[in-house]
């Protein structure tokens, strides 16, 4: 058997004839009478075709085109050739970007179309063995590409086909955000906006208008309406950056969007539906944050349809030197000549316990170029003191939790700060008598911040409560 063909039309003259002209040349034909039938059985992974043809099927809607774009991406072999009836049956602005799907003149003969289906069989089979050798080689391409080998191409084609929210798990630098848009590029989304939010880099407040936006006169300051990156990215993929960190408050908002797909600016009674893929990466153990209050735990099972670990540098010895040579290229001037990766610097790099991960590595590669010296790289990683090693991230329930000694101390330090942090607030609105303007020019900090770390710690609260006591 040659081949598998889907003939999709919706004339039952076309069929017969299709029948007829392939049945001599040993093809294997299926008939699909409309567009929703074919989609349906296209879709399946498991589907073994090698050509669609769309027979004198109307297709007008971009939809359509974005559908068979996306078939396209689960089945890179196969040919998909559209055969209108007239040149009334397709848009003149025809939306195909994929080298996979054609267009077709209408032929001059039966013939003429079975040998146009008969050359793109012989095509979808070369590229089917070209898939084959390069999932055998995908450990150093894909190293190469900078995609972690243990990652096949086929899992990372089907995770980001799935459109289901994802979770990735690792420590800093091991290269979560890279796999996120991995992800985004073998997902129907791929031509879509992908945009990044770090939850750990902004006060709560600023989150909260970056993801949903606000409207005019929600705040101090809030002259137009702005889009939030949810409104931005519709149809896209958002990837919130250490995730772990969101304050608790604009966790349950995140929730609601999970939940319902609708947002609601800051300051506005309008509701606005979204379509967005939510990617979030973390460096922390959310289980534990879940025992100790600071993440929700319904946020977590939202988040965690499924779970990617991203395993450190260190953990990944095969990668290290490929990296390296892609990392050199990278950052090598124009005309410069590559410095030579010494047998011995190989040893040292091999050796080293990378606490930075991916992200030192690519400094250490950048050092290189400036140095041109393989023997004062070599010394200097020989001389880094070893850190400990970060502890692992949660994935299960032998996580190791820290010892108890330790645990308290972290939590005394926090109290200290939190202790500290309040005092200033208050000896700032005491020295401007509590003009709450002032007090946060006299700090330094943005009005809405001040009044946010107001309410965390309930200092306003505290005042007129003293105030009723008083009065009484």
């Amino acid at each position: 058997m040659l081949g598998e063909i889907v003939v999709v039309g919706e004339h039952r003259d076309v069929h017969a004839c299709l029948n007829q002209g392939f049945g001599e040349r040993d093809y294997s034909l299926l008939s699909l009478k409309d567009i929703p039938e074919a989609v349906l059985y296209l879709r399946d992974p498991a589907c073994t075709a090698s050509v669609a043809l769309f027979c004198n099927v109307t297709m007008r809607r971009e939809q359509d085109f974005n559908v068979l774009s996306e078939i396209s991406a689960i089945h890179p072999h196969l040919q998909i050739l559209l055969l209108p009836e007239n040149s009334r049956s397709l848009p003149i602005d025809l939306p195909v970007r994929n080298g996979n799907i054609r267009m077709l003149s209408k032929p001059a003969s039966m013939d003429d179309l079975v040998e146009t289906v008969q050359n793109s069989v012989s095509t979808a089979a070369i590229l089917t063995e070209k898939a084959k050798q390069n999932e055998k080689d995908s450990e150093s391409e894909e190293s190469i590409g900078g995609t972690l080998p243990l990652f096949s191409t086929a899992f990372l084609t089907r995770v980001g086909m799935a459109d289901v929210p994802v979770l990735l798990h690792g420590e800093t630098g091991v290269g979560k955000e890279v796999m996120a848009r991995r992800l985004c590029a073998y997902s129907p989304r791929a031509h879509k906006p992908f945009l990044k939010l770090n939850c750990a880099a902004l006060p709560s407040e600023l989150v909260e208008s970056e993801l949903f936006g606000y409207e005019k006169g929600a705040f101090t300051g809030a002259v137009i309406d702005k889009p939030g990156k949810f409104e931005i990215a519709q149809g896209g993929t958002i990837l919130l950056d250490e995730i772990g960190d969101m304050d608790i408050r604009l966790q349950a908002k995140l929730l609601q969007v999970l939940q319902d797909g609708e947002i609601q600016p800051l300051g506005g009674n309008r509701t606005v539906k979204v379509n967005v893929r939510v990617l979030a990466a973390t460096h922390r153990d959310l289980r534990r944050a879940i025992e100790q209050g600071t993440f929700r735990e319904d946020l977590y099972y939202r988040l965690n349809v499924i779970n990617i670990v991203i395993p450190p540098l260190r953990d990944r010895k095969s990668e290290i030197l490929p990296l390296a040579e892609v990392l050199l290229g990278r950052h090598l001037r124009p005309g410069a000549v590559m410095p030579e990766i010494t047998t011995e610097l190989q040893q040292a790099m091999m050796e080293y316990h990378w606490p930075g991960n991916v992200r030192e590595l690519e400094n250490i590669m950048r050092r290189f170029l400036v140095y041109q010296s393989s023997s004062m790289l070599i010394e200097e990683l020989m001389n880094t003191v070893p850190c400990s090693a970060p502890k692992p991230v949660a994935t299960s329930n032998h996580y190791r939790h820290m010892d108890g000694d330790n645990s308290s101390s972290i939590d005394r330090l926090a109290e200290k700060s939190r202790q500290a942090e309040s005092k200033l607030l208050l000896e700032a609105l005491e020295a401007t008598r509590w003009n709450r303007r002032q007090a946060a020019v006299r700090l330094n900090l943005e009005y809405r911040a001040f009044l946010y770390k107001l309410q965390k710690y309930g200092i306003a609260d505290k005042r007129e409560k003293s105030e009723a006591e008083y009065g009484s």
